[in-house]
């Protein structure tokens, strides 16, 4: 009876195990990263005539794509906010989005927001939800630091992430 009871025990594991599995294959299965791409600046600094431009190649119409962006940054960034001038431009190079964005990066009492531990931290912005490319092709969305001081310390990397779903 008691090794009954262990085997029942055991297969009842392995079936939880594997409807767990499955439940996560699927919901991976939702999302589709169209791409992910980082730039690394400058120990000295971000000027503010650097533009870092991300490339990026839409296959498909039908689905429809988040756009994050996202930072690294340290305790040597002075403010609590940083300013991004972001825009996208097709292969012709006309131009299908242009945004200034204010992202806060620490709260009103200097406590750094997003996650991180010692003096790295990092955060993801939600840029655009639900955003549908015009046609399938070459994009490029181009992201300009917009801070009165040239140059800003303390951002260490800038990265684009468009995923589909």
């Amino acid at each position: 009876m008691e090794i009954k009871t262990k085997m029942q025990i055991k297969n009842n594991i392995a079936k939880l195990g594997i409807a767990t599995l499955m439940v996560l294959l699927c919901y991976s299965c939702g999302n589709s990263t169209i791409a992910h791409q980082y730039h690394s600046l400058p120990n000295e600094g971000w000027e503010r005539d650097s533009v870092l431009n991300y490339e990026i190649a839409v296959d498909s119409l039908l689905e429809k794509c988040n756009i994050d962006i996202e930072l690294s940054y340290n305790n040597n960034y002075p403010y609590r906010n940083l300013y991004l001038f972001v825009s996208g431009a097709d292969s012709t190079n006309n131009q299908i989005f242009s945004d200034t964005l204010n992202i806060t990066l620490a709260d009103e009492y200097g406590k750094w927001l997003g996650n991180g531990w010692g003096t790295s931290y990092q955060q993801r912005v939600e840029y655009r939800n639900s955003y549908s490319f015009p046609t399938a092709g070459l994009y490029s969305i181009t992201v300009k630091q917009g801070m009165r001081d040239n140059p800003i310390s303390g951002i260490e990397r800038v990265g684009v992430r468009v995923v589909s779903y």
